[in-house]
């Protein structure tokens, strides 16, 4: 074990890495993989800006993706970092939360502060590189998840519906990036996915939590009771029903509505994640979540497998 990697004080038995590990952990990358969303447009504009039959454009295209992938990563980087500088106090009295690196004190206030500013700059830096445009999205990315950090995330409702806007901002970020105008149902479809997976994930820090969400978290114990449940088969209806219309009506998409052949991939992956929801111990982590139940990962694999079968062939 490296000088720079060896463990921090033990806290209740439980040793925390310090160093270079500590910081990367820090800026969870594990939840990079929301930024992959920026992707999503090029996938929907076959026909638009790139076809089969002319893949000249691809290569800049995906340069450009990829810079506002890089450029997210370090936004989302920061946003974690800001996060936890301010709630480390409060993370201390918490089971898990209490392990975090600024929490447990494996990264200091100074180093995190410079860590989360340089970050900051980059991924503007990356926005602002592509266009104009994208680098105010990114701009706004900040702005909304400074204020959730800053007391939003204490406002019932308010909390979820900032979070989800997040994983909107990325695919506009994506179509802005390769300048497409996707179908309003793509948004529409992404925003409903998004509640859906964040109301999930209140659902599941109430149950693991019992009678104690209020106390891990005070806005836990306003989501108590059968109300989060509600809110759950409101998010998973439209989130199935908005996809289910959006392969219909999109005018980009085939218009044989073959599209619909994805459907039964998208309904076993609102089941499946469901099923965890209620059962699984790190139903609170929805990215690990997903990734690591291997029926979930195959259904998101089948899924956009056919989706671009459909696509080339009705090419």
């Amino acid at each position: 074990m490296s000088t720079t990697d060896k463990p921090h004080t033990p806290i209740d038995g439980q040793a925390v890495a310090a160093g270079p590990t500590a910081l990367l952990k820090a800026l969870r990358p594990q939840q990079w993989i929301k930024n992959t969303l920026v992707f999503l447009p090029f996938m929907f504009a076959i026909d638009q800006v790139w076809s089969l039959d002319n893949l000249d454009p691809v290569p800049e295209l995906m340069i450009k993706l990829l810079i506002v992938f890089a450029g997210f990563c370090a936004l989302s980087g920061a946003v974690y970092l800001f996060n936890d500088l301010s709630d480390r106090k409060a993370d201390k009295s918490h089971p898990v939360k209490k392990l975090r690196p600024i929490a447990s004190g494996a990264v200091s206030v100074p180093a995190a502060a410079v860590v989360m500013a340089a970050l900051a700059g980059a991924g503007l830096a990356a926005t602002f590189l592509v266009d104009l445009v994208l680098g105010g999205i990114g701009l706004l990315y900040l702005a909304i998840n400074v204020a959730y950090s800053m007391g939003v995330k204490r406002i019932v409702l308010v909390d979820i519906m900032l979070v989800a806007g997040g994983y909107v901002i990325r695919a506009v970020a994506g179509a802005v990036a390769i300048d497409v105008s996707p179908s309003p149902w793509l948004y529409a479809t992404t925003a409903a996915a998004a509640l859906f997976i964040v109301v999930g994930r209140r659902y599941a820090e109430v149950r693991l939590a019992g009678d104690d969400a209020s106390g891990q978290r005070s806005v836990l114990g306003k989501y108590a009771g059968p109300f989060i449940s509600q809110l759950l088969t409101i998010t998973a209806t439209a989130a199935w029903l908005s996809y289910t219309l959006y392969t219909v009506e999109a005018e980009n998409l085939p218009q044989n509505n073959t599209m619909l052949l994805t459907i039964p991939f998208v309904s076993f992956g609102l089941f499946r994640y469901l099923y965890l929801l209620n059962t699984s111990k790190e139903a609170e982590a929805p990215e690990q979540l997903i990734m690591r139940d291997a029926p979930l990962v195959l259904s998101i694999i089948g899924w956009i497998v056919a989706a671009v079968l459909v696509l080339i062939l009705n090419a």
